[in-house]
């Protein structure tokens, strides 16, 4: 038998703190004279419940179970629904995941696809009563959990950059296929994350606009600065990519020179052995010396071959002086 997606409840106020794992949304009920209700749901599940016990929207709930659903944000008459992305690393690339958060009173709701999320230090720290929570209300936990959602693409990104410089040092190394190939997928991962987080511009843009009626001042100015993070980590993306795009033209550039290089030597080498050839050929030439004192009469002298092998080679390492003194070679 499938087991139940899990409900977390963290209910605390200024002097008191709880932590449970509920069976049911209406058990979390019994805890609404808290300060703040945080009821996590680690599975898209209880959806039906949510409308009952809460009255969300069934566009609020609709919205959740599109697959492809972009972040966005709903300021409705007596509640706040945001849908946002986690992205987490995986072997060969990036996943992302979706996160429902409402704000309705003093409950913050948030569902997950799946166990695991950035929100443990949030959850230490309301444990051991460290920073503002316990003293703010669910309008600050929401500024939190938004924060930790943006601050773990942060060494996403750091990661990426370490990558990048690697690969750049690897293409002035050796520049081989497989490092092309490395250098596209840090590209798609960049896209990746940018179309993850570009939508949350949008998002931040309207809490700050119109949210006034469910946050207070204070937490007003800190959406304000998740608005100005996500630019921050935007801009971070934006250099990346087009570091990335340095990268691929720095590996053909690269590539160019090694074939120029190549080539180069190629060349020189063949202009050695034009005038070697063109002396053997002259020596390949069947003509009888005693038909004619003028028939290369040198086919007959004694040292006349090596005679001939001197030449060549003082002509071969003629020219490779030459060449160097030129700085060709």
């Amino acid at each position: 038998m499938e087991e139940k997606p899990k409900i977390t409840l963290f209910a605390y106020s200024k002097e008191d703190f709880k932590e449970r794992r509920v069976e049911s949304l209406e058990e979390a009920l019994e805890f609404k004279d808290y300060n703040v209700v945080w009821i996590n749901i680690d599975g898209i599940a209880y959806l039906e419940e949510l409308k009952e016990i809460f009255g969300f929207h069934d566009s609020s709930i609709k919205a959740i179970l599109r697959a492809k659903s972009r972040a966005r944000v709903n300021l409705l008459e007596d509640y706040i629904f945001l849908l946002l992305h986690q992205v987490y690393e995986i072997k060969g690339g990036l996943k992302k995941e979706r996160v429902a958060l409402f704000l309705k009173e003093n409950f913050v709701i948030t569902l997950q696809e799946r166990p695991g999320d950035v929100f443990n230090p949030i959850r230490e720290s309301i444990r051991r009563g460290e920073g503002p929570f316990r003293e703010k209300g669910a309008d600050y936990l929401v500024f939190a959990i938004l924060d930790a959602i943006i601050e773990n693409y942060i060494p996403i990104l750091e990661k990426i950059s370490t990558q990048m410089e690697d690969v750049e040092s690897r293409i002035l190394r050796n520049g081989d296929k497989e490092i092309l190939h490395k250098v596209h997928g840090i590209r798609r991962r960049i896209l990746f994350i940018r179309r993850t987080i570009f939508p949350l511009l949008e998002v931040f843009r309207k809490l700050q606009l119109d949210g006034s009626n469910y946050f207070n001042k204070d937490i007003m100015r800190y959406l304000e600065e998740l608005y100005s993070h996500v630019t921050e980590v935007l801009d971070i993306i934006e250099s990346q990519r087009d570091m990335a795009n340095g990268l691929v033209e720095i590996y053909y550039s690269t590539l160019s020179m090694r074939i120029n290089e190549i080539m180069r030597i190629l060349t020189v080498v063949s202009t050695i052995f034009i005038p070697l050839t063109f002396i053997t050929g002259i020596y390949g030439m069947n003509f009888n010396p005693k038909a004619s004192p003028y028939n290369m009469p040198e086919l007959n002298w004694y040292y006349g071959y090596p005679a001939t092998l001197f030449v060549m080679l003082l002509i071969a390492f003629g020219m490779i002086y030459y060449f160097k003194r030129k700085g060709w070679l």
